[in-house]
């Protein structure tokens, strides 16, 4: 019998710290997020998910360095895409009878290739720095950080219509103060949600390589 007693106060108590910390981190999200609203009054949460936070995806300077990778990644294909135009205006503009003009298009056309060229190295060297980084992180031993939460509501937006968004919060292990909030619908999250997901799929010889993918 006490026995029975002594697991449903312990239920109890679960129950009302889960609680607790979902109150706690409601009343940081709404101060924080009616900042941001067009319509604040109109903010309407639907629902809370908190969950503890552990290094190193939960961690903001991950998640920082993962979105660094991936800005530096597409920078590196609009680099390559200049390169290949400016290849094809070489080509066109090549041959031993070239008009002045067509000099000047050639040069023209390889001045942009090489200064392309040159900032697709310099990439490179940043994005094999930054998977070093990553990789370091990645191997370290988990640590409990805080806590996180997903959060969905409703609210009006510019236009006076209602629509649904979804944060996701980063709190200190007290839940007393937002670390960071990061907008699910962005699409530098839904990039580096892509990168966490492509690193977990990997087992333990994930490399170097497959971050620069």
């Amino acid at each position: 019998m006490n026995k029975v007693l002594f697991g449903t106060v312990l239920c109890v108590l679960f129950a009302s710290c889960s609680k607790s910390q979902e109150d706690k981190a409601n009343a940081l999200i709404k101060e924080d997020i009616k900042k941001v609203l067009y319509h604040a009054k109109t903010y309407d949460p639907v629902e809370t998910q908190v969950d503890s936070a552990f290094t190193p995806f939960d961690d903001p300077v991950f998640y920082e360095k993962t979105a660094q990778l991936c800005k530096l990644g597409m920078a590196m294909d609009e680099y390559d895409k200049k390169m290949k135009n400016a290849k094809s205006s070489m080509s066109i503009w090549s041959g031993p009878y070239q008009s002045a003009f067509g000099r000047n298009a050639y040069q023209e056309a390889k001045n942009e290739y090489d200064e392309s060229a040159k900032k697709i190295k310099n990439i490179e060297k940043k994005l094999a720095e930054l998977a070093d980084e990553l990789k370091v992180m990645l191997n370290k031993e988990q640590q409990f950080i805080g806590f996180k939460a997903r959060h969905r509501y409703r609210a009006n937006n510019n236009a006076g219509q209602t629509v649904f968004g979804e944060m996701e919060y980063m709190f200190d292990k007290d839940i007393s103060r937002i670390i960071t909030a990061y907008d699910m619908e962005d699409n530098e999250y839904r990039a580096v949600q892509i990168i966490y997901r492509q690193i977990l799929n990997e087992d333990k010889d994930f490399n170097d390589s497959e971050l620069l993918d």
